[in-house]
């Protein structure tokens, strides 16, 4: 649903089946990726590995956690790992394509 959500408001959208899969694409060209969207509970590697292990394979871009639950203990190392928004699910389309927009236009 996200990935039409985007599409349609003209964004390029690459997904992943799982972290793993996510990592493997952001490792291979990470400077290709401005925005990743990533949940926090995935199969295979959780967002929070995943977004620790992107940066440290050069990914430069923005972060946005989009999550159903999130601990304090997570929005504490969410906050370490410089992630740029929290956003709870489920938020409208419209809240994601804004959030999308002002991370943009503020890069």
């Amino acid at each position: 649903m996200l990935k039409a959500v985007l599409e349609r408001s003209g964004y390029d959208v690459e997904t992943a089946r799982d972290g793993v899969a996510a990592l493997e694409k952001v490792k291979s060209h990470p400077e290709s990726f401005q925005l990743i969207i990533t949940d926090l509970q995935m199969p295979g590697l959780d967002g929070l590995g995943f977004i620790e292990q992107a940066h440290a394979a050069g990914y430069g871009g923005r972060v946005v956690v989009y999550a159903a639950t999130i601990s304090r203990k997570d929005r504490e190392r969410l906050a370490e790992l410089h992630v740029d928004r929290i956003m709870a699910k489920p938020a409208r389309s419209s809240e994601l394509i804004g959030a999308v927009k002002e991370l943009q236009a503020a890069a």
